[in-house]
């Protein structure tokens, strides 16, 4: 039977801990910082608290270069035929993730006079770094969908001799922008990229720093590193691939504004304690579960090719379980292959 007494013999109240746990922003202070992940109040609608799938309509936009969309010449012998407005739809599904802890895996780290709070700290910040592993998934699955090939350049060699143009240079992300969106990639906001990547740009000079004000994070204003304008996210984690001996491939991930919609999913207790009194002589245990949706704006999600009811983290990676709605320039993702 679930309690709510103690946990590693303190005090243990799951309102006053879920405040602890959503103290720290759920991603990285840049990440929220450049925009491109937006709170949406449709989506919170749509999936309200006990759906796990959801389907949003969206009205395509008036091309003037579209066939049947130019202007027609007021001359008053023309008519103006009224023409169709289209729609589409794009479907997201919300990710939910679980784990559990015994209280002597924490006991011996508690000091001061907030343990409970220290704890909450703790799993906020495993969560933070749970919900950056899946924003990365779903972009590895991004990368590959149908349509967006434009939106990838690979620099990378796997044999013979690494050269300078194989590495990422002054002008090389500049390029995938235009490479990708054209005339809007001034929509790119965030660049991740690995930190061999951050220092080759450091020592050719490229790197600055900015100030940045985040209304509700624990610190408001911090000092953000950018390139050409563009918040950057250091991250040696899902950034590098060495599975070619001597040739590491580095990817880079360009995003814009408003890339990811995103909005929690409720759950019924999702943090509870409870006592295993055969274990050991008796074992304390904390237990916590949280859902959000993080969806890619202007893909569909295929819930059909999803098994369960939470895609798992090879699923989102998997490119066949996307699908594009959008015209490929309104997606600003972009993606770069180097080796250093």
């Amino acid at each position: 039977m679930p309690r709510t007494g103690t946990f590693g013999g303190f005090p243990f109240d799951p309102e006053v801990f879920s405040g602890y746990v959503s103290e720290p922003s759920y991603l990285k202070t840049a990440i929220i910082a450049s925009g491109i992940i937006r709170e949406d109040n449709t989506i919170r609608s749509l999936i309200g608290t006990s759906g796990n799938v959801g389907t949003m309509p969206l009205y395509v936009p008036m091309d003037y270069e579209e066939e049947g969309n130019e202007a027609l010449n007021y001359d008053g012998m023309t008519d103006n035929t009224p023409i169709e407005t289209l729609g589409k739809k794009q479907t997201f599904m919300s990710t939910l993730r679980m784990k559990a802890w015994k209280a002597k895996d924490f006991t011996h780290e508690l000091t001061g006079a907030d343990p409970i709070g220290d704890i909450g700290r703790k799993v906020g910040d495993y969560y933070q770094q749970t919900w950056q592993h899946v924003l990365m998934a779903i972009m590895e699955g991004v990368e590959g969908v149908a349509g967006l090939e434009t939106h990838k350049t690979n620099l990378a060699k796997t044999e013979g001799t690494i050269e300078e143009s194989n590495k990422i240079g002054e002008t090389t992300l500049i390029e995938l922008g235009q490479k990708a969106l054209g005339d809007m990639a001034d929509r790119f906001r965030l660049v991740i990229m690995h930190s061999t990547v951050y220092t080759r740009l450091s020592i050719l000079k490229l790197i600055n720093f900015s100030k940045y004000t985040i209304p509700g994070a624990i610190v408001d204003t911090v000092d953000l590193p950018t390139y050409n304008g563009k918040i950057i996210v250091v991250d040696d984690r899902g950034t590098v691939d060495t599975s070619v001996a001597g040739y590491p491939k580095y990817k880079t991930i360009m995003a814009g504004e408003g890339t990811f919609l995103t909005c929690p999913r409720e759950l019924d207790m999702p943090y509870y304690v409870d006592y295993d009194p055969e274990t050991s002589g008796g074992v304390e245990m904390l237990y916590t579960k949280q859902g959000r949706v993080l969806h890619p704006n202007g893909l569909s999600i295929i819930p059909d090719n999803i098994e369960k009811e939470s895609p798992t983290d090879a699923e989102l990676k998997n490119p066949n379980n996307w699908k594009l709605v959008f015209n490929h320039k309104n997606v600003p993702l972009a993606f770069l292959y180097t080796n250093g």
